[in-house]
């Protein structure tokens, strides 16, 4: 492999971490610093259980441990899943924590919190029970998008997802949002 880019061959990984699969990333520290990336399809089954895909259940390994399995999994709005390993959900509630106790959105927010969530543990095989209130309201049956967004996974019902980009596509004021963010 070749020591500068100038001199890299066509395809040739820029890195030993491209070298070994990793991607764009140079270490193990870059890679837990940025938290779960991707977005594979996963099904819910006929028990309301959800099968982590095994890309996420080795990120989490990695970066909590061999054996962990304890996350919250709850909803901002009942339209989506958000899943939390429990530091991360924890640290979560540290930050909502700290806005007043009476703010009307604090307040809202951990309604819907209580309403869609509750602690789950993942199985040997990778596998956790949605709470039904959860699965209901936000169609998480099925087919779903698991994507990860840092510190959590979002749940989505392929059909939502279908449905969104049908009505609500990225127009020319979106990308000129975008754009003020270089993407």
């Amino acid at each position: 492999m070749s020591e500068s880019p100038e001199t890299r061959n066509v395809g040739e990984p820029e890195s030993l971490g491209q070298a070994a699969g990793q991607g764009a990333f140079q270490s193990l520290a870059e890679e837990l610093a940025l938290g779960f990336v991707g977005n594979p399809q996963a099904k819910i089954d006929e028990r309301g259980r959800l099968k982590l895909p095994s890309e996420f259940r080795e990120f989490v390994s990695k970066k909590y441990g061999e054996g962990f399995k304890a996350f919250y999994v709850t909803s901002t709005d009942g339209k989506t899943g958000e899943l939390y390993p429990l530091p991360e959900w924890h640290a979560h509630m540290a930050k909502v924590l700290t806005m007043p106790r009476m703010h009307p959105s604090r307040v809202k927010l951990l309604a819907n919190y209580t309403r869609f969530g509750d602690k789950v543990e993942m199985d040997p095989q990778g596998r956790m029970q949605l709470p039904e209130k959860l699965r209901l309201e936000a169609d998480l049956t099925g087919d779903v998008k698991v994507s990860g967004e840092g510190s959590l996974l979002r749940i989505t019902s392929v059909k939502r997802l279908d449905e969104a980009a049908q009505t609500d596509a990225l127009n020319a004021t979106d990308f000129e949002a975008l754009a003020e963010f270089g993407l």
